[in-house]
């Protein structure tokens, strides 16, 4: 599945994916669906292991304009697969973090005792590639209206450069999880997974709408961006941007860059770093975060309408509250 996916992405040239300039000239990192046509967008916050919540994404009813431009209610999977609809992840695949606290703990203490493949870990890499499996098959099977863009997690070689870190938190996260699918697998697939995740696009920009995992550090442009591959700088400044570090008005500096007209009503959206309610508002309210590990929130955003985090947010958990 993945050497299949790895395929598809690398050669993702269409009309929104160019292809970057030099090397091999694969797909950039860039998804320009400006000159696309109108339909809602999705925005998914950080996964993090939470297969649950995809699910329960995909099985919520939203009303939606179908074929006929009549208004129905339809369930998101199938208006999906309608193609009246587009669905972006901001990224973030695995670690469960601070929901598995206690489960962690217990690993790493394992882990420092050489036991790799404890039953905490296998209940945690369960859960992870799980919800990749389900990326996969929903890329392979929705192409053009399914995307997930790299975040910060998507370093599965734990590595430092290209634009990464390595990752610990509530563990050693980054390590725990390559020692184990090393151990349970071979060195090809975790090849072939980190040629993956570095062929995954980090910026997706729509008529009024941005979205990455991160707050832009600093201003990027469209060039930057679909040669990703030998800009890591910008890699980093998309995926690893804590709060109060980017560059005032890096947002607007950056939307000018993307979004050559009618930028009136131009939201950017990401998640990367948590919020205690339904969303955070930074740069002077053009950036909108909205990852919630406790809940199930997504961003519905509609074309030729702007964005409104107060009514627009809503909880794919129809059993939560």
């Amino acid at each position: 599945m993945l050497d299949k996916n790895l395929t598809l992405l690398e050669n993702e040239v269409t009309f929104y994916r160019k292809a970057e300039k030099g090397g091999e000239k694969l797909a950039g990192g860039l998804l320009d669906f400006c000159k696309g046509d109108d339909k809602p967008v999705i925005v998914v916050p950080d996964l993090h292991a939470r297969g649950y919540f995809l699910l329960h994404l995909l099985k919520k009813e939203i009303d939606i304009k179908d074929e006929n431009s009549c208004v129905v209610k339809m369930s998101i999977i199938e208006a999906l697969e309608k193609k009246l609809l587009y669905i972006v992840c901001v990224g973030d695949l695995f670690h469960s973090e601070l929901r598995c606290y206690g489960r962690w703990k217990k690993a790493l203490e394992n882990f420092r005792n050489g036991d790799i493949l404890s039953l905490e870990m296998k209940s945690e890499m369960l859960e992870n590639i799980n919800l990749l499996q389900m990326i996969l098959l929903l890329k392979e099977k929705c192409t053009e209206n399914f995307h997930f863009l790299k975040g910060n997690h998507e370093n599965i070689l734990n590595e430092e450069g290209k634009g990464n870190h390595p990752f610990y938190k509530m563990a050693m996260e980054g390590e725990m999880v390559y020692q184990f699918l090393s151990t349970v697998y071979d060195d090809a697939l975790i090849y072939v997974l980190s040629l993956w995740e570095h062929a995954l696009p980090l910026c997706a920009v729509f008529k009024n709408l941005v979205v990455s995992h991160a707050e832009p550090a600093f201003s990027v442009n469209k060039s930057k961006i679909i040669n990703y591959r030998t800009n890591p700088d910008v890699v980093l400044a998309l995926t690893w941007t804590g709060n109060d570090m980017a560059q005032t008005g890096s947002v607007s500096k950056s939307v000018k860059s993307l979004i050559s007209k009618n930028r009136k009503n131009v939201v950017w959206i990401g998640g990367h770093r948590p919020v205690s309610g339904q969303y955070s508002l930074r740069q002077k309210g053009k950036f909108v975060q909205i990852h919630n590990p406790d809940k199930e929130n997504i961003a519905l955003v509609y074309p030729d309408t702007k964005f409104d985090p107060e009514n627009n947010i809503i909880c794919v958990n129809t059993s939560a509250g």
